[in-house]
């Protein structure tokens, strides 16, 4: 250390009160943002996570042009066919940036028991994708709760089981199938016409695994096929849980008698390379005169509740950050100002001595760095212990529109901690330099002839 810092650090010990409390604020204000940070951090992988994966809608969603909008009212006219299918999955094969694609079937029917049925919205799954995404890292770790069934096993490991399907827990309440295939050993039930008068009606409907979805194929004639219920989950989304359905996307597509897919999703190694992906995309698409359209996960035509969340929480940080950052910027000056004051007569003494305007401003700012930096290292161990204290609490959460609960975490971790030390750190000293600045501008004279505070 070097004289002039060993000044600054010897000046710290007075107005040590005065000095401490600067340190705290310092502190908390670190130790608070960084957990805000680590709590947005948790937030936004837990929103992306679910959209890209639980959701199935990939880093990149690929569709045929209108196809987004209007799939669901006109399917055969905007899905893809076997030709663009192939085209896409080519463009994207030999990019080191993606991990892996899917292709996936949307459609809309009738979920019947025997005795009463009920709107869904089916989802056609690659089964071996849906394998890949049970076992992602990111998946396990932020969405281990929705990841696995409520009941029964994952589709992808009922492919022995003919027409399996999934049925999201609200839709499954409101068909009365509260037990699922395994439930019934390795003899099924034979399936049995409910009488839906008996007074046992609910638990005739309960007596097989066995559900009829019925639908209008893409040709316009009127399907149906039997499914078998192997699984029960939540979805990412309370409004889509009494509706959703999911199946293996051959089912689905013996289901519409088509050969097509809605959309193919790209999944990245990185979710950071997805717009520079899709923009590639565009280009190779437009240069093929190819009619299909590209989005990201974070466009909001396509994820608008990832979309919405994000900008909501994103205003709420700005606002918090500016306050915070307010409450630091004049605990700091007000030190800072008292201490120039109080010691007017010390710094006309350096200036008489030979000093110079800057030298004397650094002695100061160099005392601020030091207190700083004390209480970044607080507030880190602060934010740390809290994290830490948090996770061991295992506390659990229901999210605004999501069903079940989850694990509350805080990660802040090195990006945070970085970027709030990175602002409150210039800011306090940006703040010390302006008062002393002001105050050593005064003439020699003034300084050592001043009234101490």
């Amino acid at each position: 250390m070097t004289g002039a810092w060993r000044l600054a650090a010897r000046n710290l010990r007075r107005n040590r009160r005065r000095n401490l409390a600067t340190g705290l604020a310092i502190a908390l204000g670190f130790a608070g943002l960084s957990i805000l940070g680590g709590y947005l951090t948790r937030v936004e992988l837990f929103l992306r996570t679910n959209a890209v994966y639980l959701q199935h809608g990939g880093h990149i969603a690929v569709y045929r042009t209108g196809g987004l909008e209007r799939a669901s009212a006109r399917p055969a006219r905007h899905a893809l066919d076997v030709d663009l299918q192939a085209r896409i999955r080519d463009s994207i094969a030999a990019d080191a940036r993606v991990a892996f694609s899917a292709r996936y079937l949307r459609g809309m029917g009738l979920a019947g028991n025997g005795c009463r049925t009920v709107p869904f919205v089916a989802l056609g799954i690659e089964p071996g994708a849906a394998e890949r995404i049970v076992v992602h890292p990111d998946v396990g770790y932020i969405s281990a709760d929705f990841v696995r069934p409520v009941r029964g096993r994952p589709l992808h490991e009922a492919r022995d089981v003919p027409g399996a399907v999934g049925l999201a827990a609200g839709l499954a309440r409101l068909l009365g199938k509260s037990r699922v295939h395994d439930d019934f050993g390795p003899a099924a039930p034979a399936i049995v016409v409910p009488d839906c008068t008996a007074p046992d009606a609910s638990a005739q409907m309960a007596g097989d695994a066995n559900v009829q979805l019925a639908a209008l194929s893409f040709d316009g004639a009127l399907s149906a096929i039997d499914g078998e219920v192997v699984s029960v989950f939540h979805t990412p989304s309370a409004e889509t849980e009494d509706q959703t359905v999911h199946t293996a996307l051959g089912t689905l597509q013996d289901l519409y008698g088509t050969d097509a897919v809605t959309y193919v999703a790209v999944f990245l190694n990185q979710a950071r390379d997805a717009g520079p992906l899709a923009r590639d995309l565009r280009r190779r698409f437009a240069a093929a005169g190819l009619p299909l359209e590209v989005f990201t996960y974070e466009d909001e035509r396509l994820n608008p509740y990832y979309a919405g969340s994000m900008a909501f929480l994103a205003s709420m940080v700005i606002f918090i950050l500016i306050l915070v950052s307010a409450v630091v910027a004049l605990g700091v000056m007000n030190t800072s100002t008292l201490t120039v004051l109080e010691r007017s007569l010390e710094i006309g003494t350096l200036r008489a001595i030979g000093y110079t305007r800057r030298q004397v401003t650094r002695l100061f700012v160099r005392e601020m760095a030091l207190l700083a930096a004390l209480g970044l290292a607080l507030g880190l161990l602060l934010a740390t212990t809290v994290s830490v204290a948090v996770a061991i609490a295992n506390i659990r959460v229901t999210p605004p529109g999501v069903p079940g609960s989850l694990r509350l975490l805080l990660t802040p971790g090195p990006v945070v901690y970085a970027a709030v030390g990175g602002l409150l750190l210039p800011l306090a000293l940006l703040v010390t330099w302006g008062v002393a600045r002001r105050s050593v501008r005064r003439g020699t004279a003034d300084l050592l002839t001043a009234t101490r505070g």
